[in-house]
Formats: structure tokens, sequence, C-alpha cells
């Protein structure tokens, strides 16, 4: 019974769960902050592997928007910092789009599960 509650108010996720929290995390490792500043603007703890986690998220979303592989692109999703010129043009070119696919932040506050 609760699980048809939250699939009836859950929003179809075209995404597989892709928010817009992990493009903030994604942005700020192309802005050059270490994954410790991440953890710590975010609340996660300091050896808190989150951060990077919710970043690989968006990165395969843009490989896959892009129309590339993910095994031909490992050096790009393992070291984004190294090919942060890159991944900013692919974030800039579909940065819309992604926005539309994100789930919101104001879903998980009105969540059922609260």
């Amino acid at each position: 019974m609760e699980q048809e509650i939250v699939s009836l108010n859950r929003p179809l996720l075209k995404s597989r769960g892709l928010s817009t929290h992990h493009i903030e995390i994604f942005e700020m490792i192309l802005m050059g902050k270490s994954t410790r500043e991440i953890n710590q603007t975010m609340g996660y703890s300091q050896r808190s592997h989150a951060g990077v986690d919710h970043s690989r998220k968006v990165m395969y979303k843009l490989l896959a928007l892009e129309g590339l592989c993910r095994k031909d692109h490992l050096k790009q999703v393992t070291f984004p910092r190294q090919y942060y010129f890159w991944w900013k043009n692919v974030l800039h070119k579909h940065m819309e789009l992604l926005m539309k696919i994100a789930i919101k932040p104001e879903y998980y506050s009105t969540s059922v599960f609260k």
C-alpha cells in the first residue's frame, strides 16, 4: 500500500534519479574545489565518496547526451579536474536539458518519506 502511494506521488524519472544537487556538486568540481571542500560544504563526512558518486552520475548522463561510450571516456570520468575544460563545454551545451530532467530539491522536501 505504501509503495503504491509513493509511486503515485513520484514524478516520472527519465533521469534515473539525477538531481539538481548532483549538478551543483559537479559544478563545484569544475570550479576546482577539492573533494574535502565539497564534503564540508554539503555536510558529508570528510572521507565520504558521496560527492564523487553524485558528480559521476552527471558525467555519465552528459556522456549519454553526447552519444559517447563510458569505457572510451574513463579518463574523463576518473579525472574530471584534469579535463575540466572539456567537461565545462559539454555541461554548458546540455545544461538546459539537464535542468529539465533533473529532480528539483522541492520534490525531496515534500516527499512521503518524511
